[in-house]
Parts: structure tokens; C-alpha cells; sequence
């Protein structure tokens, strides 16, 4: 029945009108309030808008739920109970040094200057640490110590330690990553960082890698200086060949010329020559001052005459055994004697002393070099300078927990953002 027909005459219907306005008002409220809602679009965990949720939204609102808990939650959460519960601290030893030569001559000190040029010191630190990552630092450090032992403490860090059974290759795959060097190549220096599950342990390793790469690099260059000294020795012993030789041609040049000095031969002969011809010149004077009393053919005379004649010809040998020519410098008449003069033997004597004089002359040369050689080769040439000591670490710097967990934390709500954007545009394209 329409209201106004129910609504009695102004004298009797006050209070009904009043109710029914009241009643009027609480509908339209209550209609705003349903169109309020109506409008207000719901929250993706809802499934979405509309006054009562399907089943596919409350699908949709589960797999919401569930993908949080897998993808956020629980990895997070065992991250975090790894992390605290069963994580072993690990502790770094840190140090830095440089590699130095030792004393080095002029031309030893320019070649390293241009070694410097060339980068020679910052390849001296790859070379170092290629050689601190690979097996052959291993063998040299498991003559010290027990690697497998240190590294599998039995902490319970299934993570973290080294297997029980693990193979070389996986020890040398395992120390990659406990070890960390770099180097500058700009200044050479290298820094590296050892890290064990006890402070002492990685002490220990850092000083005995330094010490180990220092004879390493101590022996790159050995080699070079004992392929020196293996020259020096070969040469000494070649010139020492060649000495004997030219001395034994010197004492059989001797023996063929019947002489030891040929300086004091030729002051001998000379001497004798000089007297013989004082002794010519008296017996000259002695048979002209005869020859003006008596007759020539006196026998006084004839005497004085072949004793001057016997000198003359014994003056003629002495010059004929010195130079092979008279005071005038023409040859002998005689040639009947073979025997080669004095001056023809001091050519031969001479020229063997002049070889056995280059001999001692080469002999001392090569002795002195490898003298050299010796000595360099004694001398270490290379030393591994720490700048920074390695030193006992007083707390673990590992594993980073936080910066773990806050990594675990972004990147599983990045994931799991992901993965719920991706869900509701299916659902709306799908819609």
C-alpha cells in the first residue's frame, strides 16, 4: 500500500511520520555504506573485489600464503638457524709484502730498472700468486702440516669444513677458496689472506706460504746462476787445457833450441863476442908492431897471424849462432851449418811465450769469473719483504652473518615479489 495513503490527517499522524523519516534515513546510510564497499577494491590476499570470494580467489589467496612461507620464510629461516647454531667461525690471517733483490752489480742494477719498466716486479707477484693457488704450495705445506686435519676440525659445518674423503683435487679446489691473494700491478705489492677455523692455524699457514714462495722465487733465479757457473766452470776448464798445452809447447820449443832464456843466451854470446874481438884487436897491434922488426914470414909472426885468423873465425860462429849475419849484415859465406842462429830461436821462443802468456792471461780471466759465479750463486738473491706481518687474529671475521642474512632476506622477498606479480597478472589475463 503506498505510504501516502497509510500517512493519517496532520492532527493525528505526527509521531508515524517522524518514524517513517528515521526509517527512510537509516536505509539510505545503510545503501551508501554497501556502495562504499562496493567500490573499495579488495586486497590480492582477498582474491580480489566482489561482495563474497569465489573459490578460485581463495586458491589464489592460499597460493599467496604458501609461496611466502617456501620462498621468504623458510629460507630465511634456515639460513638464519645455519648461520647461528651451526656455522663454525673461521678466522683470517691478513698479510702483504713485496719482492726485493739483493745486492746487484751496475749492469745487474740497469737490468732491473728495466725489469721495473717492464713490470718486472708486478710479474713477479702474479708469478707468486698462481704459485700460492696451485698444488705445488699444497705439497709444500703438507710436509708441515696436516691440510685434510686442519680444515675438517669436526666442527659439524658440513658447509664450511672439507670433507673426510676428499680427493687432491678437491683439497686444491678447497684451498682456492680459504686462500685469497691479489696483487697491484701497478707496484707489485701482493696481499693475501689466509682463513682456518682457528686463529694459530692461519697464522701458521701465512708465514710458512711466505717462506715457501720466497725460496720458489729464489729458485727461478738459481737457475740462471747455475747455468753461469756451469759456463764459468766450462771455460776455466777450456783455458785451463789451453794454459797446459802452450807450456808444454814452450818447455819442447826450449829443449829443440838448447836454450832457457834466449835474453840471457844473447848477454852470454854477446859477452863472449865482445872479449873475442878486444882479443882480435890486441893480437893485430901485436903482429903490426912484430912485422916493423922482423920479416913477415917469421914464425913469430905466422903464430900471431893464425891465432888472429882462429879468433876472427870463432867471432864469425858467435855472430853466425846470434843473427846469421856479420857485423855488416850480409849472410855467411859458410853454409854448412843447419843450426839455426840464436835470434832465429828467440822468433820461435818468443812467439810460444807470447801464447803461453795469453793462456795465463785467458786462465786468470775465467778463474776470476767463476769466482764471480760461485759467490752469486751463494748469495740469495731474492727476498719476500712483508710491509704488513701476518698476525694473530683476536676474533672471526667469517662467516659475515649479517651481511648473509640481509642478502638471503632481499633476495627471497625479490623472489617472492616476483613471483606474485607474475601470479596476478596469470590470474588477470586468464580473467
Amino acid at each position: 500500500m503506498p505510504i501516502d495513503e497509510l500517512v493519517e490527517p496532520a492532527a493525528g499522524s505526527s509521531n508515524r511520520s517522524e518514524r517513517a523519516e528515521a526509517y527512510a534515513k537509516e536505509i539510505a546510510v545503510e545503501l551508501r555504506r554497501v556502495a562504499r564497499k562496493a567500490r573499495v577494491p579488495k586486497p590480492v590476499t582477498s582474491g580480489g573485489g566482489g561482495f563474497q570470494a569465489r573459490r578460485s580467489d581463495k586458491l589464489f589467496r592460499a597460493l599467496v600464503l604458501g609461496s611466502f612461507t617456501l620462498i621468504f620464510a623458510i629460507p630465511s629461516l634456515l639460513v638464519a638457524i645455519y648461520l647461528f647454531v651451526f656455522a663454525a667461525d673461521q678466522y683470517i690471517s691478513e698479510s702483504r709484502f713485496t719482492v726485493r733483490t739483493g745486492q746487484q752489480s751496475g749492469l745487474e742494477a740497469l737490468a732491473s730498472l728495466s725489469s721495473l719498466i717492464g713490470g718486472g716486479q708486478s710479474k713477479d707477484g702474479l708469478i707468486i700468486a698462481q704459485y700460492v693457488e696451485s698444488r705445488a704450495m699444497l705439497d709444500a705445506l703438507s710436509r708441515e702440516y696436516d691440510l685434510r686435519k686442519i680444515f675438517s676440525p669436526g666442527t659439524g659445518d658440513y658447509f664450511a669444513e672439507l670433507h673426510s674423503d676428499a680427493s687432491i683435487e678437491d683439497l686444491l679446489e678447497y684451498w682456492e677458496d680459504q686462500v685469497a691473494i691479489s696483487v697491484d700491478r701497478n707496484s707489485g705489492l701482493v696481499t693475501m689472506k689466509v682463513r682456518t677455523f682457528s686463529p694459530e692455524e692461519s697464522l701458521a699457514i701465512s708465514r710458512s706460504i711466505i717462506a715457501n714462495a720466497e725460496v720458489m722465487v729464489n729458485k727461478l733465479t738459481r737457475r740462471n746462476e747455475d747455468d753461469a757457473l756451469a759456463l764459468a766452470e766450462s771455460e776455466v776448464e777450456n783455458t785451463r787445457q789451453k794454459l797446459e798445452e802452450q807450456t808444454v809447447s814452450l818447455r819442447d820449443a826450449r829443449n829443440a833450441a838448447g836454450i832457457l832464456d834466449v835474453e840471457s843466451m844473447a848477454k852470454a854470446y854477446t859477452d863472449v863476442v865482445s872479449a873475442l874481438r878486444l882479443e882480435l884487436s890486441q893480437t893485430e897491434q901485436e903482429i903490426i908492431s912484430l912485422t916493423q922488426s922482423v920479416d913477415a914470414g917469421a914464425p913469430q909472426v905466422v903464430t900471431l897471424k893464425n891465432r888472429a885468423l882462429a879468433l876472427k873465425q870463432k867471432i864469425e860462429q858467435y855472430e853466425q849462432s846470434i843473427a846469421g849475419r856479420n857485423m855488416a849484415g850480409m849472410p855467411f859465406r859458410d853454409k854448412s851449418s843447419t843450426e839455426a842462429s840464436l835470434a832465429d830461436r828467440a822468433v820461435v821462443l818468443s812467439q810460444r811465450e807470447l801464447d803461453l802468456s795469453v793462456a795465463q792471461s785467458e786462465y786468470a780471466t775465467a778463474l776470476a769469473s767463476y769466482e764471480r759465479a760461485r759467490l752469486t750463486s751463494l748469495r740469495q738473491q731474492s727476498y719476500l719483504i712483508p710491509y704488513v706481518e701476518p698476525r694473530l687474529a683476536e676474533q672471526s671475521l667469517y662467516p659475515k652473518r649479517g651481511v648473509i642474512i640481509s642478502v638471503v632476506f632481499v633476495l627471497s622477498f625479490l623472489a617472492w615479489a616476483s613471483f606474485v606479480g607474475s601470479a596476478v597478472l596469470v590470474r588477470d589475463h586468464m580473467a
